[in-house]
């Protein structure tokens, strides 16, 4: 009969060895993953208690782009379809005739959709974007 190469006390502590460092290892992913949940919960939670009340208009201007512009500037304002209205340089005039009259082949004109008030209340939402 042959001799075992390796003997059974020997296995089983290798894999004591093996299991063991499965759970610490595990159990140190997932605490890193929760570590991360927590900082992330607490920077957004400080980021929103950071925000100033927003006026009336910079509220209202804020309702109108999420009904009319979010689909290609997305939610945030960051772009999708449309570029990132954050940081804007133009002219204010210039931003208010861009709604009114769009951009041909990129952009629809909101001149006959939107009133002189709308226009204003985007114009201070663009500008309140940081």
């Amino acid at each position: 009969m042959k001799r075992a190469l390796f003997g059974l006390e020997f296995i089983a502590g290798v894999l004591a060895i093996v299991v063991a460092a499965v759970v610490v290892g595990s159990t140190l992913g997932s605490a890193t993953l929760v570590r991360a949940a927590i900082e992330k919960a607490r920077s957004d939670s400080a980021a929103s208690s950071n925000q100033p009340q927003l006026s009336a208009l910079v509220a209202h201007g804020q309702k109108l782009f999420a009904v009319n512009c979010s689909h290609c500037h997305a939610d945030d304002a960051t772009g999708d379809e449309g570029p990132d209205l954050h940081g804007l340089t133009k002219s204010d005039e210039r931003i208010k005739g861009i709604i009114t009259n769009g951009i041909k082949g990129e952009m629809p004109a909101f001149g006959k959709k939107l009133q002189e008030a709308d226009k204003d209340a985007l114009l201070g939402f663009l500008r309140s974007l940081k």
